[in-house]
């Protein structure tokens, strides 16, 4: 079992630094959005799996494109009621292996996901710029 621990400390006012072991990044009124690092994580937690699984499957990778977008609901707490995701790539990568590499990743790799998926809508597209799918 891994355990993870973050300490979040006020800089200043509204604003925390928080110490990761990975690093450190400033959250908050003049630093980065909760609601936007969260999609920033789906983004970049399904991101890396794809990646790797296409790589692994010998894809000509150049470039990879993901927009996340989140539509939050009005009154509070304010959660994203529907999630977007959409993967660009490189149109040299297979279509048939993108759509492996994607369904991999949200339906079994990716972590951001899995939890997110239990209260919130998430469509997820692909493209390699010829030809389109959706998970």
């Amino acid at each position: 079992m891994e355990e993870k621990e973050v300490l979040l400390r006020l800089s200043e006012e509204g604003t925390y630094t928080a110490d990761m072991p990975s690093g450190r990044v400033e959250i908050g009124e003049k630093g980065l959005k909760p609601m936007e690092l969260l999609l920033a994580a789906l983004g970049g937690c399904s991101g890396v799996d794809v990646y790797t699984i296409l790589k692994k499957k010998r894809q000509p990778v150049k470039n990879i494109d993901i927009k996340v977008r989140g539509v939050r609901r009005d009154k509070h707490p304010r959660i994203y009621e529907r999630i977007e995701m959409e993967f660009l790539v490189n149109e040299d990568v297979d279509i048939k292996a993108l759509e492996r590499a994607v369904r991999l990743s949200v339906e079994k790799y990716c972590s951001v996901y899995a939890m997110l998926e239990k209260s919130t809508k998430i469509e997820v597209r692909y493209t390699n710029g010829k030809d389109q799918g959706k998970v």
